[in-house]
This record gives structure tokens, C-alpha cells and sequence, in this order.
């Protein structure tokens, strides 16, 4: 599994740079990948899903949300990858509550996952536009 965290969610979500915390909760998803939940939302492109993670660090509660692209069946198989959206305080207006159910989460979704695949979509091998971890 990779995590890939492009340029614009990295302003966005970590203020321009990955910090150490994250980077280990990034590694202990890669580690055990069951940490995440699936949840839905509507509008999702064909074969995306996202996974909701908790997490508890010295500097509190965590919540970060991924997407991923999932090949069509038959295709030649890679490493997965997952796309962070969100990485956010469990006290904040998104992060306490994400789900189809909170107006602003929805919303934050919609303007994060367009960031996201925007800055995907404009990588080249000799610019990405995004970090793997």
C-alpha cells in the first residue's frame, strides 16, 4: 500500500509540511490497513471508496479520511493506493463527525477530493504534484 498525499491536501491539512505524527500514523496504516473503515458518500466515481481512520496521538485525537481508486476487474494487479482527503482533530467541524450526515463535511469532501484529483491529474514523473509515503 502507498499513501499519497497530494501538494494542495498537504497545505490544506498539514500546513504545507507532513508532520512526524502523521507520519507514523501513516506507517501504522500500512501496517494494518484494517484499521480503516469503509464509509459512503454520494457522488463517488465508479470504483472509489473511502476509508475513515481514528487515531489517538500525543497531541489528541485524529481522524483522517482517504479515497481509493480501485482497478477494473482483470487488471493487471498493483500496489494499492490510497489518497489522504483529510487529516483533522476530532474537535473540529469535519473531523468530528464524517459522514454523509454533516453539511460540512460534505461539502469540505466535495472541495478536497476536486484539490486532490486536480493535483493528480497535473503530476509528471518530473513534477509530481504529491508525496508518497
Amino acid at each position: 500500500m502507498e499513501i499519497i498525499v497530494p501538494r494542495r491536501i498537504k497545505k490544506r491539512e498539514q500546513g504545507g509540511t507532513i508532520s512526524e505524527e502523521a507520519r507514523k500514523l501513516f506507517k501504522k496504516l500500512k501496517d494494518k490497513p484494517d484499521i480503516a473503515q469503509n464509509i459512503s458518500a454520494r457522488g463517488l466515481p465508479a470504483s472509489t471508496t473511502l476509508h475513515k481512520v481514528y487515531a489517538t496521538t500525543e497531541g489528541g485525537a485524529r481522524r483522517l479520511l482517504f479515497f481509493c481508486r480501485h482497478a477494473p476487474a482483470g487488471a493487471t494487479a498493483g500496489a494499492e493506493r490510497w489518497v489522504l482527503l483529510f487529516y483533522r482533530d476530532k474537535s473540529d467541524s469535519v473531523g468530528k463527525n464524517m459522514s454523509h450526515k454533516n453539511k460540512v463535511f460534505v461539502t469540505e469532501l466535495g472541495r478536497n477530493l476536486q484539490a486532490a484529483l486536480s493535483d493528480l491529474s497535473a503530476s509528471t514523473p518530473q513534477s509530481p504534484l504529491y508525496e508518497v509515503f
